[in-house]
């Protein structure tokens, strides 16, 4: 045999080993023993197939082919991708996926740990017609350099959790729907890296979790980025708080909260941008309770019981560009906003509805600028200052219009 003859025999058997290396780093559960019927038990089988798939290198994946897989004890994947359907496809209500029906309530369904992905499977709760069964989540991120993308939930008791001690930096969670989640929909901290959440929707038509869920809980996290993210029917919608290794450095873009007790609620944030959106509740919309510096432009803050935008306490606050107000004439005697503490607050270029008063002022406020804010012509006082003597103020430039109440609900001419 010539060498050039044995050189191109070497390679050729080299290339075909890779190849049934790559071939057989897709694995199939079907091959290790599941039956996606619903009823079998295939928790051995998906777990067999996701530990054989850590082992290699890169590029591996675990596929659940079209069906039901009921699972009994918490998956752990890691260093690979557990996937449903490979093309995705956004879940919404049908979920046309492969699922993981969910028979216990030992630990989580997936524990995901380092370099893992999840995409394109469908969470079943299965509560057996019982009174609703505390379950673990459905994904505790516990790994760095986490992606779920395409994936849809239903009726979990928490969603996506992460495990509040690892380090989850680079997280990516995208297109994900989230129905009726009882306690928590999104839970994320410890992201010592820029994590990034886009499209998640936390749907809640069940009553109970008006009263109890938190649609996304935030705790310590660097550059989070948040995009077209939505809660509707929660007790909040967005929940930013301080843990052991601090609160949230990040921002909100086009995130919105329908139908929910209170919009965004602020106990913490080391910086937070909140862009644009829709904050429409019940009680209030966005309410900053602690320290840190919160940045809102170009919101929308509609409330029906209680003020729209209620400051008691923040490091600052600079809201521009809003509308403010309520949502119809049934709440006259609750004002737009309630300045009641703050180290420093700027409110400027701002349009208040004529549903009721505009901003009223408490005592603990001691520093703070109003100006040029548009407030519609209506029979409410504008602008109630209530603040102590030594307050440091500029109130100005303000446009508003007082008219009698008989006029407030005339027709238009």
């Amino acid at each position: 045999m010539t060498i050039s003859r044995l050189v191109t025999t070497c390679l050729l058997a080299l290339c075909l080993s890779t190849c049934a290396r790559a071939a057989d780093s897709s694995l199939n559960v079907k091959d290790f023993g599941a039956i996606g019927d619903g009823k079998a038990d295939d928790t051995a089988a998906i777990q067999a197939a996701l530990t054989k798939a850590k082992d290699y290198p890169r590029g591996s994946s675990v596929t659940l082919p079209a069906g039901e897989y009921r699972v009994t004890k918490t998956l752990v994947v890691e260093n690979c991708l557990l996937t449903g359907l490979s093309n995705g496809g956004w879940p919404a209500d049908r979920g046309p996926m492969p699922t993981l029906r969910v028979d216990h309530t030992d630990g989580p369904c997936i524990t995901a740990k380092d370099a893992s992905s999840i995409h394109g499977i469908n969470f079943e709760y299965d509560h057996k017609g019982e009174q609703a069964r505390k379950f673990g989540a459905a994904i505790l991120l516990a790994g760095n350099g986490i992606s779920v993308t395409n994936v849809r939930i239903s009726q979990p008791y928490e969603g996506i959790m992460a495990d509040g001690t690892t380090n989850i930096g680079r997280l990516n969670i995208e297109n994900v729907f989230i129905i009726s989640a009882r306690n928590c929909g999104v839970y994320v901290t410890n992201t010592f890296d820029i994590p990034t959440l886009r499209n998640i929707e936390v749907w809640n038509p069940a009553p109970y979790s008006l009263q109890h869920c938190v649609g996304f809980k935030l705790g310590r996290n660097d550059e989070i980025r948040m995009t077209n993210c939505f809660a509707f029917a929660c007790k909040i919608g967005f929940l930013f708080v301080k843990e052991k290794e601090g609160a949230t450095w990040g921002g909100m873009t086009g995130c919105s909260v329908d139908f929910s007790v209170e919009g965004v609620v602020v106990e913490a944030a080391e910086s937070l941008r909140i862009n644009g959106g829709c904050l429409w509740a019940h009680s209030t919309s966005l309410r900053v309770a602690g320290p840190g510096r919160v940045v809102v432009s170009g919101a929308d803050l509609k409330s029906n019981g209680d003020a729209a935008l209620i400051v008691r306490d923040c490091t600052s606050l600079t809201l521009t560009g809003c509308t403010l107000g309520k949502s119809g004439s049934s709440w006259p005697t609750v004002p737009a906003a309630k300045i009641d503490g703050g180290k420093s607050i700027l409110i400027s270029g701002c349009t208040f509805d004529d549903n009721a008063s505009g901003i009223v002022i408490g005592k603990n406020a001691s520093y703070f600028s109003i100006t040029n804010n548009v407030f519609q012509p209506s029979p409410f006082e504008t602008i109630a200052d209530n603040s102590g003597p030594d307050a440091t103020k500029l109130i100005s430039g303000n446009l508003s219009k007082k008219i009698p109440a008989k006029a407030a609900n005339a027709p238009a001419k």
